[in-house]
């Protein structure tokens, strides 16, 4: 080196033309002496940190480092006068306008002719574009690992380059399992012309959005997902990969089919409940007789007392018991005393709570107008029991006014036989006792329940 003992005698002309290079460096190039105050500061050194070479020499080189890594500045400082050079020391250093500046410097001792370290050279390089870059990339390698979708890249022959945690438990193959392997191991063999597709789209440049499809696990079970592939392109915009972002759709797809399935129950049963109304309403005018307004809007609302409770347990069943006691909500205060309820709980298809709710609504309505509920002292207990295959429903009316066969069937009577009968496959037995009115169905249990498990004890 210059100045070493040994070292070539430099000339003025050498000095002039040396530091004609160093004043034309891209690198910020700056001296001190040993204990700190600039010599020299080239013009690359203005051009970052905005202060001129006449601004500087003379002053601390201090003057550049924040406070709160003076002191590290300083150790350095010694150490590199001492006679150790330091290389590529990555720190922050001050702009004129007081911006923090991330740098790489590299430290080095001057000697004298006689070997003496009688100042510091620096070279500073701006750093802050690679730093910010770095950064950049670590946060989108941590948001790729911490994804909860599967992040996958890709050469254009398929072949994996990388596979986040998330691709990891949605396929059950592990990043030491995919990387180097084909991306076409986790496609059924049925679907592997959708992967010529995809690579096809992404090398013209497309992208490809949630596009919906199946793949394969680890383990051979088949899953839903949806699938967005992006071309990977290198500096130069030439297209030399794709990356795939993965989600299991399984528990969507399965929720969208319940869906579907219950939009068409509704349909379904808006149909039937029109149809229903339609029946009633006509049974109500038959022989021109004139529609009996309260008494229609009360069936309805037995209807909708139904509705209210299949709703409740998500259109599937209706519990015998809460069925009951809706259809009785306007005698409530009487039941545990009047009113006797027992019977193990069963759960009912809407179509056999339909028919029993419309027949205990029409019972209690005849008992409050007509029968044991019509005075102060009557009873009424209404049993069911399951014997084996079949199910049995009991109304009994005690201790009411003396009752006598009507003249001539209404619409309440057909409810209670013929509705019932026809909708359960019952057989069903009305007596119009003087001691009181006796209700008796039985039918097959499987009518009433889709299981007969669904009868509970």
């Amino acid at each position: 080196m210059h100045g070493m003992p040994g070292a070539p005698r430099v000339t003025d002309d050498d000095a002039a033309y040396l530091a004609a290079i160093v004043n034309a460096s891209a690198d910020a190039i700056f001296g001190t002496t040993t204990d700190g105050i600039v010599r020299s500061w080239n013009a690359a050194c203005e051009r970052m940190l905005g202060y001129s070479a006449a601004e500087m020499i003379g002053q601390s080189i201090l003057d550049i480092v924040p406070p709160e890594l003076k002191r590290e500045a300083l150790a350095i400082r010694d150490r590199v006068s001492s006679g150790d050079p330091i290389e590529s020391f990555e720190t922050v250093r001050l702009a004129k306008d007081g911006r923090p500046i991330e740098v790489a410097i590299t430290y080095s001792p001057i000697h004298d002719g006689q070997g003496q370290v009688i100042g510091v050279s620096g070279i500073l390089r701006d750093v802050t574009t690679i730093k910010t870059a770095q950064r950049s990339a670590a946060m989108l390698a941590a948001i790729v690992a911490s994804s909860s979708d599967g992040v996958v890249s890709k050469t254009l022959d398929g072949t994996v380059t990388s596979w986040n945690k998330s691709a990891e438990r949605i396929f059950g193959f592990s990043e030491g399992e995919m990387i180097n392997r084909s991306i076409r191991t986790i496609i059924p063999g049925e679907r592997q012309a959708e992967e010529d597709r995809i690579l096809a789209t992404v090398v013209s440049g497309q992208i490809i959005d949630n596009f919906e499809t199946v793949r394969l696990r680890k383990d051979g079970a088949l899953i839903d997902v949806s699938v967005t592939v992006s071309p990977v392109r290198d500096s130069t915009g030439r297209i030399i990969g794709a990356s795939k972002i993965v989600r299991d759709i399984t528990d969507k797809r399965q929720t969208r089919e319940q869906l579907r399935t219950l939009l068409a129950e509704v349909n379904h049963r808006s149909k039937n409940m029109l149809s229903l109304v339609q029946a009633i309403a006509r049974q109500m005018t038959r022989h021109g007789r004139q529609l009996d307004l309260n008494r229609f809007l009360e069936r309805l609302q037995a209807i909708a007392g139904n509705q209210d409770l299949l709703i409740q347990n998500d259109w599937r069943f209706i519990p015998i018991a809460d069925l009951v006691r809706s259809q009785l909500g306007a005698f409530r205060d009487l039941i545990g005393n009047r009113i006797t309820i027992a019977g193990p709980q069963i759960e009912l298809t809407p179509e056999a709570a339909q028919a029993i709710g419309m027949a205990v609504h029409e019972l209690a309505t005849n008992a409050a107008k007509y029968g044991a509920l019509s005075g102060d002292e009557g009873r009424i207990a209404l049993n069911w029991s399951c014997d084996g295959d079949d199910f049995d429903m009991s109304w009994h009316e005690s201790d009411g006014p003396p009752v006598t066969v009507p003249e001539q069937r209404g619409f309440g009577s057909r409810v209670i036989s013929d509705m019932v009968r026809a909708g359960l496959d019952a057989a069903v037995e009305v007596d119009f006792a003087p001691t009181g009115l006796r209700w008796h169905l039985r039918c097959p249990l499987q009518r009433l329940s889709r299981s007969n498990n669904h009868a509970r004890r």
